[in-house]
């Protein structure tokens, strides 16, 4: 029995470095896939991405990374799963795999029927939101604070030194480092969306890490940097969610919805999910390297996303030559959606359950 009393003082400490703490997740959460896009720009004086879009990429984020430690699916195929389940609010709140990005120019590959977009399905549902909006900040808030990472595997797929991971750094870089140049098209709009998240990003690492709190043991960084949420934040976590996806499915460019049969149909995937994460196996240990600078390879990783993106808006002028390099990682985001749901979960977890790794 643990008799360690905390001092009040040294309570409210910790409780005031756990609130920093989530709020630089929540910049790295919403950062990463909204910069990358290019629907972030100029984030930073926007008053929708305070109102919305940080706190729909936050809450999702703690809540699934919640359920996942606790019930201990951290394997690869649930993380994946997780990702999945994040990338459905395209349909709730945004209605764009419905969609698609009316009134705006893009890319349009068709339709699986008249409802899902092929790219907003493929590329939205099965890779970007997944990989980018779920896995990526795990991996990236893992590697940075240990104690966060500790029951996940993530950190080592990107921010690994095998070769695997040096391939995987390389092919992300290209796919994203040409969205974000291609789709923040005027250079002074591509710095003032990026220089901002970087600058919170690493300043607010070097605060968290003066005080302590990216130990890979200690008590305090075990308080602050933990991945699961106490029971009062668990409550507004999902209390405040719920009311976001009630707010924004009934106000939220309501003429976007569709019949209630292909709603039913979306809803239908809910249940087949969460079956397909029970089918997975519990993790109840994963390994992952521990490098003696952990935040140096994906801050240069980021460093590299940041200068490719910038090269590609200063350097490749609009119109046909620049609209042919963007199409590259969109049909990419397709071709690796696809795959990834065929390996991670109809191979690893339909097929072939005992195949995933439990490290």
């Amino acid at each position: 029995m643990d008799t360690h009393v905390t001092p009040p003082k040294a309570q409210q400490s910790n409780h005031g470095l756990r609130l920093v703490f989530i709020v630089w997740l929540a910049v790295v959460v919403f950062g990463l896939p909204e910069v990358f896009a290019g629907t972030g720009r100029l984030w930073l004086v926007r008053p929708d991405v305070y109102i919305l879009g940080l706190p729909l990429y936050t809450l999702h984020f703690l809540l699934l990374v919640h359920i996942a430690v606790r019930s201990r699916r951290t394997s690869w195929p649930a993380l994946y799963l997780f990702g999945v389940l994040f990338a459905l609010y395209e349909t709730w709140v945004t209605k764009v795999v419905w969609n698609g990005y009316s009134g705006a120019d893009g890319f349009a590959f068709g339709g699986f029927g008249a409802w899902f977009g092929v790219h907003e399905t493929l590329g939205l549902v099965l890779f970007y939101h997944p990989v980018t909006s779920f896995l990526l900040p795990l991996a990236v808030i893992s590697r940075l604070f240990p104690v966060f990472g500790k029951p996940f595997p993530t950190p080592d797929w990107v921010f690994g030194t095998t070769k695997g991971g040096v391939i995987r750094r390389f092919v992300l870089l290209l796919v994203w480092g040409i969205v974000t140049g291609h789709n923040l098209e005027q250079p002074i709009v591509f710095l003032l969306t990026w220089i901002p998240m970087l600058a919170i990003i690493w300043a607010g690492y070097i605060y968290l890490e003066k005080k302590g709190v990216t130990a890979s043991t200690g008590y305090l960084a075990e308080t602050v940097a933990r991945p699961v949420l106490g029971r009062w934040g668990l409550i507004l976590v999902s209390v405040w969610l719920a009311l976001m996806y009630l707010v924004t499915y009934t106000f939220l460019i309501p003429e976007n919805l569709p019949p209630p049969h292909i709603q039913l149909i979306t809803l239908g995937l809910y249940p087949v999910l969460i079956l397909l994460i029970a089918r997975t196996p519990k993790v109840f240990h994963n390994t992952q390297q521990q490098l003696p600078h952990p935040a140096r390879m994906p801050a240069f990783w980021l460093l590299l996303v940041f200068l490719l993106g910038l090269f590609v808006t200063v350097f490749v002028p609009p119109g046909q030559v620049r609209t042919g390099l963007a199409i590259i990682p969109f049909l990419e985001m397709m071709i690796l959606g696809a795959a990834l749901f065929l390996w991670l979960v109809v191979w690893r977890v339909i097929v072939k359950p005992g195949a995933v790794e439990t490290g």
